[in-house]
Order: C-alpha cells, then sequence, then structure tokens
C-alpha cells in the first residue's frame, strides 16, 4: 500500500530548517537595522559638528576662551567649543602671534558607552 503525502519527520525536519532560516533572516535584519540607527546617528553629529565649527570661525576668541556649550541635542549630544592660544614658531623660532587653537567637541552616549568626536584647527585672531 503506497500513500502520497510526507511523513511526520519529513514535516519536522522541513519545519525546523524553515525556522533556522527565518531566525537567521530576523537576527541579520536586526544588525542592519541598528547599523542604520548608528550611521544616521554619527551623521547628525557630523553635520552638527560642522555647523559649530563655522560657528566658532565668527565667535570672539575671548567667549572661545572661556568655552562654549551647547546641547543636549534631541538625541542626547552635547557640543563644547574652546580656544587657547597656539604657540606656533616661524623657522627664525620667532613665536608668531595671533593664532588659536579651536576645539570642538561632540559627546553622547550610545548604549552604556560614551562615544566623543573632535576636531581641531588653527585660527587666526590678531
Amino acid at each position: 500500500m503506497k500513500t502520497a503525502g510526507f511523513t511526520l519527520l519529513e514535516m519536522l525536519t522541513a519545519m525546523f530548517m524553515f525556522v533556522l532560516a527565518v531566525g537567521g533572516l530576523a537576527m541579520a535584519m536586526d544588525k542592519i537595522f541598528a547599523a542604520n540607527v548608528t550611521m544616521r546617528r554619527d551623521g547628525e553629529v557630523r553635520q552638527q559638528l560642522e555647523s559649530l565649527l563655522d560657528e566658532s570661525m565668527i565667535t570672539p576668541i575671548d567667549v572661545l576662551e572661556q568655552g562654549r556649550e551647547v546641547g543636549p541635542d534631541a538625541m542626547g549630544a552635547t557640543f563644547t567649543a574652546r580656544a587657547e592660544p597656539a604657540e606656533v614658531r616661524n623657522k627664525d623660532d620667532e613665536e608668531l602671534g595671533g593664532l588659536w587653537w579651536i576645539t570642538v567637541r561632540a559627546e553622547w552616549a550610545e548604549g552604556r558607552d560614551k562615544q566623543s568626536w573632535e576636531e581641531k584647527f588653527l585660527r587666526y585672531q590678531p
């Protein structure tokens, strides 16, 4: 007597393989979404950091010497800008005056980890 269809063992094996495939796909999608959120957050922080860099080019040095803090923003990032005199010398070992190091820093938390980005540039202010 020959019957058409699948045995219980074949059905269980097929279901197990399907569950494994769906579980692997779900884990992969979770990682992709987490990476997307991280990249989007990094892009937003980078954009705000560049904006603060631009503002620091026109902000008076005496304000930046005391430090300027912006934030926290909607996602919890805090931005600071600070100026300190730069000791730059020419080839004759003479100090060049009027140069300032402008440091702009962003700090935020991602989960339990504290993240930060820092940019530094020279600015001339006689």
